[in-house]
C-alpha cells in the first residue's frame, strides 16, 4: 500500500542578502535530498524533530532545540529517512561568507581569516534566542536599526563563542562621549529609519564595538533605545488627542500594528487602552 506523501509548506524571506526560511512538514513519506554544497554558511534550528546530517564523513544527530551548522562550501546531505511519523518544523538561515568574515574582522580590528566551525551541532538557548530574534526582525516590518542589531547580535555571539579560530576582542575602554553622540542623534531623529552604519560612524567606532559599548553604557541596545524614545513621544501625542494611526506614523513605526505591538510591550497596555478618550485630529 502506497503511503501518503508528507505535505510541505515553506515561508521564505530575505534580509540584506541573507536567506531565511521556515519549513513545516506533516507526517508522511518524504524524498531524501541529494548530497550538495553551497557558498553560504547554513544554520538550522529544529523545533520539534530529531534532525540528521551526513557531513564530513560522519552522521550527526541534531536534537530538537539545537542549531545545526554547515560550513561554507562543504558537501553535506540531510537525513536519508523516507517517512516522517510525526509533523516536523524547523527554521533555516543561509548567509554568505562575506558577512561572517566582515564581522570577524571588526571583532579583531584587523583582517581575519574566514571563521571555521568545527562542530555540526550547537546547543545554546541564548544562541537560539538570537537566531529567532533575527528571523522575526527580518520577517516583520521592523526598523532598519532593529534588523541591523539583530543580525550583528546573532553573528558576533556565534563567532565569539563557537568559531575555532575566533578573533580576540580587546577590553572595553571608556567610550561614553562616543555613545552620547549617538544618543543625541537618536533623540533628534527618533522617527527616522536610522541604520547601524550611521550610528557607528557618528560614534567613530566599528559596528561591532559600537554595539558592545552602547549596550554597556546605556544598558540596552541602540534599537531598543530608539524604540523607547518613540514610545515616550507616542504617549505624549496620544494624551494630546491624536489618533493612533497618526501617532504611529509620526513616531516612525511602519504601521499601526507594528506600533501597537511595541507600545504594549513597553507600556503594558495597548495604545487604545492607554487613553480612555481620544479626540481625533484630522
Amino acid at each position: 500500500m502506497k503511503t501518503k506523501a508528507a505535505e510541505i509548506s515553506v515561508h521564505a524571506w530575505e534580509l540584506d542578502g541573507i536567506l531565511l526560511e521556515r519549513y513545516a512538514y506533516t507526517s508522511g513519506s518524504v524524498e531524501p535530498l541529494p548530497r550538495h554544497s553551497h557558498e553560504e554558511y547554513q544554520f538550522g534550528l529544529s523545533f520539534n524533530c530529531q534532525g540528521e546530517y551526513h557531513y564530513r564523513g560522519a552522521s550527526y544527530s541534531i536534537p530538537p532545540g539545537s542549531l545545526s551548522v554547515i560550513h561554507s562550501g562543504e558537501i553535506h546531505a540531510p537525513s536519508d529517512r523516507t517517512y516522517l511519523t510525526a509533523p516536523a518544523h524547523f527554521a533555516m538561515m543561509h548567509i554568505r561568507p562575506t558577512w561572517v568574515h566582515t564581522i570577524a574582522a571588526e571583532m579583531a580590528e584587523k583582517p581575519a581569516s574566514l571563521p571555521f566551525f568545527s562542530t555540526a551541532c550547537l546547543t545554546d538557548s541564548q544562541l537560539n534566542h538570537l537566531f529567532l530574534a533575527l528571523q522575526a526582525a527580518a520577517d516583520q516590518r521592523t526598523s532598519k536599526l532593529e534588523r541591523d542589531i539583530a543580525l550583528w547580535d546573532f553573528l558576533s555571539y556565534l563567532i565569539k563563542r563557537y568559531v575555532s579560530n575566533s578573533p580576540s576582542v580587546r577590553s572595553l575602554k571608556s567610550t561614553r562621549t562616543a555613545v552620547m553622540l549617538a544618543c543625541d542623534y537618536l533623540h533628534a531623529h527618533y522617527a527616522s529609519d536610522i541604520s547601524l552604519d550611521t550610528l557607528a560612524a557618528i560614534a567613530g567606532l566599528s559596528r561591532f564595538h559600537f554595539c558592545r559599548v552602547f549596550r554597556k553604557e546605556v544598558g540596552v541596545s541602540s534599537s531598543t533605545y530608539q524604540t523607547q524614545l518613540r514610545i515616550a513621544q507616542a504617549k505624549k501625542l496620544l494624551v494630546q488627542g491624536f489618533s493612533i494611526a497618526k501617532v504611529a506614523t509620526a513616531t516612525g513605526f511602519y504601521d499601526q500594528s507594528h506600533f501597537g505591538w511595541h507600545f504594549k510591550r513597553q507600556v503594558g497596555v495597548t495604545p487604545g487602552a492607554y487613553v480612555s478618550k481620544t479626540a481625533i485630529i484630522s
